[in-house]
């Protein structure tokens, strides 16, 4: 049951969506927000359509560029979709009867690159400075997946030591909003991260971490964390935890870590590095997120006959959400706040309450190449969005791309449920009434 003061607050936030969604930006994003939207409602007419074309997306890095068509057909014509028997045979046929295989292998792979582009800065730390890029502070995070072989660590770790090299150092002073960052992927700089070794994980990561910090402080560039699956949350918080106090680290604050809103434990988490940062006596950046390994850990847990580490409903992790937003605005100056989220209720609820307790020191973070007409509408109201922007190749980036086409058109994000026609007030109602409320 809802309190006076709930449905007063609720009104407030309502307005403040209407403010974001309504001011829109250039025309071009206007636009570009209209077609996507039509594009995942077109995408939810025809979900089998829509699976299997990612899982093609999926395995298409490890293809030979001859061999795509073969595979396109495969996953798409071969399994049962929704497009019309009639129009696979006749497409096969133009395409056999005039030897047009390469052609169209040459186009599928263009037009995924195109697309890939949308969500990726750039393929390489080495083009930054050739790239226009516009005035938004930016989180660089490099792309890929868990390190498989000491090879392929040391690789990405290379990686991280020259985007650190070639970024400008950042003048001392400048307002934490507008530093530029870097996301790191703990798991693809070290391959011996084992849970049920805890101990000399935790020993293999700090080593790893430790030349990345310093040359980071040495330019004044601020490192976050990335929070992974659930199984390395422990080794991750504690090399953390542990690190961050080394006297050569202690007292730099910019060092930051995320916190998933969709794991039961958030809350708790929260409050454990609320006393750390106390200990500590500098700040902690605290990156809060809803979470996008939902199904990951659910399966995970299903398999090994484990309870769940995240909530089973999008209600649920909604609710928590919130609830860790306010916790951590109460936790400051302790834990510095920085939401990351694409949903306008979540927008306008931590805008609203930031507001409300007179906090300026918070940060609002959204991924490159999503969710343009809320950045601008965010930015026209004077707020400071910062880009999570990732550089890699097309290869290591294709797993990410996956996920943010996930995110995109998941029938329970925001998105898709703007394309069904709901109108804002109905959008914006509160989790703890409305049970489907975007990501």
């Amino acid at each position: 049951m809802f309190t006076k003061q709930m449905q007063d607050d609720d009104k407030e936030i309502l307005s403040i969506a209407k403010t974001i969604d309504g001011s829109g930006g250039p025309w071009y994003q206007r636009f570009r927000f209209f077609i996507t939207s039509k594009t995942i409602h077109l995408g939810f007419r025809y979900p089998k359509l829509k699976l299997q074309t990612f899982k093609f997306i999926d395995v298409l890095p490890s293809l030979e560029s001859k061999n795509i068509y073969k595979y396109f057909k495969i996953y798409l014509f071969d399994e049962n979709t929704e497009i019309p028997t009639f129009l696979k045979s006749s497409i096969q046929f133009l395409i056999n009867i005039f030897f047009l295989d390469y052609i169209v292998s040459f186009l599928i792979l263009k037009i995924v690159k195109i697309f890939a582009k949308l969500f990726i800065l750039t393929d390489s730390p080495r083009n930054l400075e050739e790239i226009h890029l516009s005035t938004r502070p930016r989180t660089y995070d490099i792309l890929g997946e868990t390190a498989l072989s000491p090879r392929e660590a040391k690789e990405y770790l290379h990686q991280y030591s020259e985007l650190l090299k070639i970024l400008p150092e950042v003048p001392t002073g400048i307002n934490s909003k507008l530093r530029t960052n870097i996301s790191i992927k703990c798991s693809g700089i070290e391959t011996r991260l084992y849970p049920e070794a805890e101990e000399v994980s935790v020993r293999y990561l700090q080593d790893a971490l430790r030349p990345i910090l310093r040359l980071a402080m040495t330019k004044g560039i601020g490192i976050n964390l990335d929070m992974e699956q659930y199984d390395l949350k422990a080794i991750i918080s504690r090399s953390a935890m542990d690190l961050f106090l080394e006297p050569e680290f202690q007292f730099y604050p910019h060092f930051g870590i995320v916190v998933q809103s969709y794991l039961k434990s958030s809350k708790e988490d929260l409050g454990v590095w609320k006393e750390y940062a106390k200990l500590r006596t500098v700040p902690i950046t605290i990156r809060l997120v809803k979470g996008a390994y939902l199904e990951f850990e659910r399966i995970k847990a299903e398999e090994r006959g484990w309870t769940s580490p995240v909530f089973e409903t999008k209600k649920e992790t909604d609710i928590k959400f919130e609830e860790n937003v306010l916790f951590l605005l109460e936790s400051y100056p302790y834990l510095r706040p920085a939401f990351g989220t694409h949903n306008l209720r979540s927008l306008s609820y931590i805008l609203y309450h930031t507001k409300r307790k007179n906090i300026s020191d918070f940060e609002i973070q959204m991924l490159y190449g999503m969710a343009g007409k809320y950045k601008f509408g965010l930015e026209s109201m004077g707020i400071i969005v910062r880009e999570y922007s990732p550089i890699g190749a097309l290869l290591p980036g294709m797993a990410y791309l996956i996920r943010r086409l996930l995110e995109n058109t998941s029938n329970q994000g925001f998105l898709y449920q703007m394309s069904l026609g709901k109108n804002l007030d109905s959008l914006i109602m509160s989790p703890q009434e409305e049970n489907l409320h975007g990501i």
